[in-house]
Parts: C-alpha cells; structure tokens; sequence
C-alpha cells in the first residue's frame, strides 16, 4: 500500500512538471489533491466496517449446521453475524451458549496475524454494539455471552495492532478499551455535557456503531450521571435538557429519571422543577397511590417525598383556581394550604357534574392528571367541587365555593361518608360531606373572635385541636378505618369450624386453595340492626398465624370484612378491614399488609 501511495505521488510530480513544460495554458486545480486525500483516507480507514446481512445469514447457518469455518472470510461474516437471527424466531449466535463459545474459538485461531485477525476482531466489535446484552428483556444467556464477548475484546484488544500500518479504526479501539468495560461510556458524560461530540461521532463512525444500539442508551446515562456531579445550581439548569434526551424509551426513562431525582433530593429545600415533576408523574403515576408503589420503589424516600410535596401544592393551586366557583382564582385559600403541604398525607377531588363529565380539553386533561384521585359530586350545582384532605387525624374538606364552610372530621370517629361510592352536600344527608358529627366547622370570614383574618383562626385550630402546624409532617397516628354510616356491613353467621381465637387454628401455611376473585359487596342494613363489623372482633387473633388464602378469606368472614383480589389485572389484595381494632391490625401487619385510609389493607402478591 505504502509503494501505491509513492507511485501517486511520482505521478502527480510528473503531471505538475508536464504543466509547466507545456506550450498550452494549462489552468491549476487542486483535483488530484483531493482525489490522493480520498485514497489516503480510505486506506487509513481499514475499507469498510461491515459485511451485507445476507451474507451473514449464509455463513451463520452454515456455522450452525457445521461448529467451524473454513476460511478467514467465513470467520469474519460469524464475527459480524453474531447478533443476526438467521430464521424467523429468535435464535442468535450470542443466545446460544455452546456455539457462541465456538464462534469465538474460530475467531481466536488467527491472533497471531495481527492483520487477518482484526478482519474478524471488528466484526465482534460491531456485533458487540448490535446485541442489547443490558436490555430488560435479554435472555440470561444473551447477557452472560454479552459479557464475554466485552470482556475478550478488552483482553485482546492489543492484538490488532501491526507493527507497520494500522487503519483508524484500529488507532480508536486501542484509543477507547474503555468501550469495553462496564461502564463504556462514563468517559464521554463530560464532553457530551458540554455540548461536544467530535469524538463519539467518529467512534461511531469508525466501528460502524447504528443509531440503534444501546450504546446511544448508554450515552445519555452517562451525561446524567455527568450531571450529577455538578453544582446544585448548575444541575438545577441542566434537569430540563436532560429529561428531554430521556424521551419516551422506557429502559433508559426509568433509570435515567431513578438518578435524576435522587440526586435532585439532594438539594437543600429543593425548588419546586415542574418538567421533572410532570415528566415523573407522566412516567411513574401519582407517587403516594398505593397502585404505583411498584413504579416508585427504585428512587430514595426523599425523592418520592419531594415529587409528593410539588403534587400536592399543584393540586392545591389547581383545585383554587381551575375548580374555584365562577372561575374566580381564591389565593387566600391556594396560600395558606401551601403552608400545610409536608401534613397532607392524602388528596382526593369530589368533582361536580361539570368538572366530571365535561368534554373541554381543559377538563379532559384535569380528570387524567387526577387519575385515582376523582369521586363523583352529586350536586345541584354543577360547578361545585370539594377537596378532601388527610393530615394526622384530621380528614379536611374544602369546598369551591368559599361561602361553603370548612368541614373537619376526626378519623378516630365513624366518617359519615365513603370516597369510593359517589358524595354529596346535604347536611346529614346519605354519603354527605357535610355533616353535623364534624370535629370542625369554620367559615372563611375575617374579624372572627379576635382574628383578623380567618386563616388565623384556622392555623389556631388546626393547631390546638389536631397538632397540626405549617411546614410540619403530621404527627404520628394509629390508624383507623372509616366506619361508614350508611352503609355497614352485615354480620357473617359464624362458621362450624374451629374457632380462629386459639393459636394455630386455621388451616397450615402449606395450603394453596385458591381464594375467588370475585366478591359481592353486601348490602346495607339499618344501622340499628348491624355493627359496621362482625362481633367477633372483638376476640384476638394469634398474631403468629401464617397467611395463607383460606386463612385470610376465614377471618375476613368472621370479621365481615369482604375481600378483593386486583393482582391478576396487575392491582393489589384488598381487605376492607378496620384497622383501629388491635389484634385485627396486627395480624394484617405481620401478612405484609399496608392500610390506606377510605379504602382498606392492601397487599401485592408476586
């Protein structure tokens, strides 16, 4: 190659003297320079950095039938076919755990020509960028072979190197072993952060790495973790950008939004970042709902906790202003509630007829970023709205229309309404928000009994009557369950079997009986007639009971609490129990259940 490039260049000498000799006006042109820096560069380059698919396919089948090639160019197009599926399943090379191994000793039986044996070295480095061996759906096989194979071209990566002439791409590999690593990127998050990528776009091109690899995944997860090390403020500037290179893949959403919101944790008193409070609620759901649980569990408390508090304080503004009666903005109410935002525990919107069933965009959106949080208001005016607060022991309700009063009911009593049937306003009326057996009734009017403003008198209140304070978490409770007025349920008839009171009476933990996963809610009785449960609740559980279906369904019928299993719909065990019954609550606690307020125990089962 090195005699082609003088002969070029006697050549052109030769063409330049001619020139200069001839008796015709010959004109300069730098053409030939061009033409020789195409030559030179292809030389340099190594040709090209792929072989047609079709002919992968032939020599991987006959890899396939075979165990071994026969020639060098049989070894290349199995180094660069590692990753094709030859038929129409999902069979590969790289899935494949004993031909795999095969694959790479052909490949090995030409290391010592450093020039026959990068033909075949970069056809393991494409398939190595073409094969997703970090991808969720990747068979174990598929990543353990993945691994392997980054781990042999890191060891043997020298052997490509000749003593006299090595194409560019050779130069980039030994330049960049780092791609072969376990995390092939981390050296490229500071350049790309900054805004430059000269040299991944030439690794890109040179090993010939698609648009389509993980190694653009793995790119972004590198800026991000960049990213982190930043500044506070600095981070702050640069969360935006960041979500956008995430967009909708979800392998790279999911870990990239995990990082960004820990690390967003850290910063003392975090200003509220509406595009990566949006962005994570989009991804993930609502973080407190029970439902989502799974969603949230790969970021730190403190980061759940935070996108909580920035939902709540929207949801506050929200219900203030887009649900305010006659569309008039309330900021007195949006800015005292703030204040309260560490105490909500939970939030629900009771939307009138307009609000629930209107068909503007604006209203369309709302009810979707309320999802799981939405209970029908039965009400003459259609614009009414009411906001439903938790906070200690305090279930708060606030109406849109700021002449209606704010109602306060301690959860230790029995609610006079249920969240999970549709709600209304008549005073005392059925599933009323409104009732007479409220803890707190205060109405939104200054200059009451010496405060001038009735925030103050509803800080004072709050405060006193519920230690509830602004900028405080709630203070800790024992949870009960609401026991619904108008709708208890009747007793159960006792079962002939043994009784569940003595230790160990229910069926071995062996059992596997399967529990219906359909259940009939019961239907309401006078509450002259029927407790809100069974009376033998009142009788201990052994708390060392082992859970199994047919034990749970027992108690269940003793305590006359129904059952509903959501896990094969992807949802929870539901125990519509009391929690403020102390053998009740400590059996449920030690099966793994947790208790969400208005609605009951709830359990995931794997």
């Amino acid at each position: 190659m090195r005699h082609l490039m003088d002969l070029l260049n006697l050549f052109s000498s030769m063409l330049n003297q001619a020139a200069l000799n001839s008796p015709v006006d010959v004109r300069a042109s730098d053409d030939i320079d061009k033409v020789l820096l195409a030559l030179e560069k292809q030389v340099k380059s190594g040709g090209r950095n792929d072989e047609p698919k079709d002919l992968q396919i032939e020599a991987v089948r006959r890899f396939w039938k075979t165990g071994h090639v026969e020639t060098l160019r049989e070894a290349r197009l199995v180094a660069f076919g590692l990753a094709v599926t030859p038929w129409d399943d999902r069979r590969s090379l790289m899935e494949d755990k004993r031909l795999f191994g095969s694959a790479l000793d052909a490949v090995d039986a030409w290391q010592g020509a450093p020039r026959q044996y990068r033909k075949c070295f970069q056809g393991l480095v494409r398939s190595y960028f073409d094969y997703d061996g970090m991808g969720r759906s990747t068979p174990d096989v598929g990543k353990v072979n993945w691994r392997q194979l980054r781990d042999y071209l890191n060891s043997n990566a020298a052997s490509i190197r000749d003593a006299s002439l090595n194409p560019d791409w050779v130069s980039c590999t030994l330049s960049n072993t780092g791609l072969f690593t376990e995390e092939p990127c981390a050296a490229y998050g500071p350049d790309l952060l900054a805004g430059n990528s000269d040299l991944v776009g030439d690794i890109r091109k040179l090993l010939g790495i698609s648009d389509g690899s993980w190694f653009t995944r793995e790119l972004i997860i590198a800026q991000i973790r960049q990213a982190t090390q930043l500044g506070d403020q600095a981070f702050h500037a640069a969360v935006s950008g960041l979500l956008r290179l995430l967009g909708g893949n979800e392998v790279l959403r999911d870990r990239g939004l995990q990082i960004l919101l820990d690390r967003y944790a850290l910063i003392p008193q975090p200003p509220q970042h509406p595009s990566l409070r949006d962005y994570a609620v989009t991804c993930w759901g609502n973080p407190w709902l029970p439902s989502n649980q799974d969603r949230w569990g790969g970021v730190q408390t403190a980061a759940r906790q935070m996108v909580s508090n920035w939902l709540k304080l929207e949801f506050i503004e929200l219900f203030f202003t887009k649900l305010a009666q006659d569309g008039l903005s309330d900021t007195r109410r949006v800015k005292f509630w703030a204040k309260y935002v560490p105490a909500i525990e939970e939030i629900h919107f009771a939307l009138g007829p307009h609000a629930m069933y209107s068909r503007e965009r604006d209203f369309v959106e709302l009810r979707d970023k309320l999802k799981g949080l939405i209970v029908p208001l039965q009400d003459n005016i259609a614009a009414n709205n009411a906001f439903i607060m938790t906070m200690g022991d305090l279930v708060a309700v606030e109406f849109s229309g700021a002449s209606n009063a704010f109602y306060g009911y301690n959860v230790k009593n029995r609610m006079p309404f249920d969240l999970t049937q549709p709600v209304r306003t008549p005073v005392n009326g059925q599933n009323s928000l409104k009732n007479s057996s409220r803890a707190l009734y205060l109405r939104h009017q200054d200059n009451v009994l010496g405060f001038n403003g009735w925030e103050g008198r509803f800080q004072d209140e709050l405060r006193t009557k519920f230690n509830i304070r602004p900028g405080v978490t709630s203070p800790q409770r024992v949870v009960v369950e609401r026991q619904w007025n108008d709708a208890p349920a009747p007793p159960h008839p006792k079962s002939p079997q043994t009784p569940l009171f003595a230790a160990r009476t229910l069926a071995p933990a062996a059992s596997t009986r399967p529990m219906p996963r359909t259940f009939t809610t019961p239907a309401p009785v006078p509450k002259s007639t029927a407790p809100a449960f069974a009376t033998d609740q009142s009788a201990p559980f052994a708390p060392d009971l082992p859970f199994t279906m047919d034990n749970l369904r027992e108690v269940c019928m003793r305590i006359g609490a129904s059952v509903q299993d959501r896990s094969d719909r992807g949802g929870a065990l539901w125990v519509m129990a009391p929690a403020h019954i102390p053998h009740i609550r400590e059996l449920l606690t030690n099966w793994g259940f947790k208790f969400t307020i208005g609605k009951g125990w709830w359990k995931k089962i794997e």
